[in-house]
């Protein structure tokens, strides 16, 4: 008896033990499929690179459907910008917070360009490269300050750094100069000359610089031809000892000489004149400085200083008939010390105070003198030749800054006044200016 009941108590036991063996495989086999049914298939953390293109799949564990995901609503992941964000991402209707870094792991590249330095101005890192590719902003700097201590060929290096830290390093040609400022080139100016006489292009000029002693001066006037009348270009060109080169242009412009009688002759009008006499040019240059000085104000226009001097010669000096044509000097200084003389001192006196003013001026003789002779004179004020006339006429008429026709118009209703040969001298301006002077009033506009 006692022994069938010990084995009926082991049988129980050994029942009992495979029963929650079992139980407890089942309780396993629930959580273990639980868990596969419920548990995250987002990714709670992703890390994408600059400029990747975004999938929702990036954000999903492995064998999670992409199908059934998305970025919540009005949700964006620009990857143009490193840092650090959250997103919303639905998967299968439930929604999960996924944090997105961006990271830019990959250099900056940029082609190097070729620099010139002076300490006046220096180049921008920027500047010295370009080309530049990364999906991120860059910046560029120098590596080191460019060494100027010598003039020549030496390198930069440029850095380009962008969002991510990331650097390149791109060596740079860079051209040291030590000088850049070019010479300066003074005292050119426009020169009038006659047929056959010679030219003095360097008198007067000088050329400077802030540090060549002797820079050069090279004269281009190969174009000239002092034989024949025309308006000819020279051009000054100077150059220091570091390369830098400064030009000036000027216009030569040859004309025919007048014909100047030693004696005799006769006025617009007839007359004879004194036998020649010599005149000191500073004693005449000094009674015209004076009566410039008189007109003349610093804030005038070219213009408006040549109409006051046509206006002073016409108004200020008497007619007589005679004048002294040994020289146009000495026709000025009877002008200008008697107040009195011919056609010939109103242009003589005219050219002196033209002369002053650096207004440039060509002298004209009449060609018709079966009736009598006349000068007068063109002038330029930077708009083209125009007539000059200041010899007050029995007929009438004002001769300020004329064009040939408007000339032509006068002289063939007066006796041909104003004949002259046009191929000798330059080629005269055609636009009227007539409408900018008001004779009554003695102004002119500009």
């Amino acid at each position: 008896m006692k022994k069938g009941k010990q084995q009926k108590r082991s049988t129980a036991k050994i029942i009992t033990a495979v029963l929650g063996c079992v139980a407890l495989a089942f309780l396993i086999g629930a959580g273990i499929l639980y868990y596969l049914q419920t548990r995250p298939t987002v990714l709670e953390n992703v890390t994408l690179e600059a400029g990747q293109e975004v999938e929702i799949a990036q954000f999903l564990e492995e064998g999670a459907d992409p199908s059934k995901a998305s970025l919540g609503e009005g949700e964006e992941i620009d990857t143009s910008k490193v840092g650090v964000d959250l997103v919303t991402v639905i998967y299968k209707e439930k929604s999960y917070i996924v944090c997105v870094e961006v990271k830019d792991t990959v250099a900056p590249v940029g082609t190097a360009v070729a620099a010139t330095a002076t300490p006046e101005a220096m180049p921008a890192a920027s500047d010295c490269v370009k080309d530049i590719v990364d999906v991120t902003k860059v910046e560029a700097s120098f590596k080191e300050e460019i060494d100027m201590s010598e003039a020549g060929e030496t390198t930069a290096i440029v850095v380009l750094t962008d969002e991510g830290g990331n650097t390149t390093e791109i060596t740079v040609p860079v051209t040291v100069i030590l000088d850049s400022e070019p010479p300066v080139i003074e005292g050119t100016k426009d020169i009038v000359v006659y047929v056959g006489e010679t030219v003095s292009y360097r008198s007067g000029v000088t050329v400077t610089d802030n540090k060549d002693e002797d820079p050069t001066l090279e004269i281009d006037n190969s174009q000239v031809d002092l034989e024949t009348v025309g308006e000819y270009p020279v051009t000054y060109t100077a150059t220091d000892e570091a390369g830098n080169t400064s030009s000036v242009s000027i216009t030569v412009t040859v004309a025919k000489k007048p014909v100047q009688e030693s004696s005799g002759g006769s006025s617009s009008s007839g007359g004879s004149s004194p036998s020649g006499t010599q005149v000191d040019s500073g004693d005449m240059n000094a009674l015209a400085q004076k009566v410039y000085d008189q007109i003349i104000t610093d804030n005038m226009s070219q213009m408006q200083k040549a109409f006051a001097i046509y206006r002073w010669v016409k108004t200020n000096i008497g007619y007589t008939g005679s004048s002294d044509k040994s020289s146009w000097e000495a026709g000025a200084y009877q002008a200008f010390k008697n107040r009195s003389g011919d056609c010939f001192n109103y242009f003589a006196a005219g050219k002196a105070l033209l002369n002053i003013a650096g207004i440039q001026n060509v002298d004209i003789v009449k060609s018709d003198t079966s009736h009598s002779r006349h000068y007068w004179s063109l002038i330029n004020i930077g708009t083209g030749w125009y007539h000059f006339d200041c010899t007050p006429r029995k007929g009438g008429g004002n001769f300020f800054m004329l064009t040939d026709a408007e000339l032509a118009d006068y002289s063939e209703s007066h006796r041909n006044s104003h004949i002259f040969d046009s191929s000798l001298y330059p080629e005269r301006a055609t636009e009227s200016v007539q409408s900018k002077v008001n004779y009554s009033k003695g102004t002119v506009s500009q």
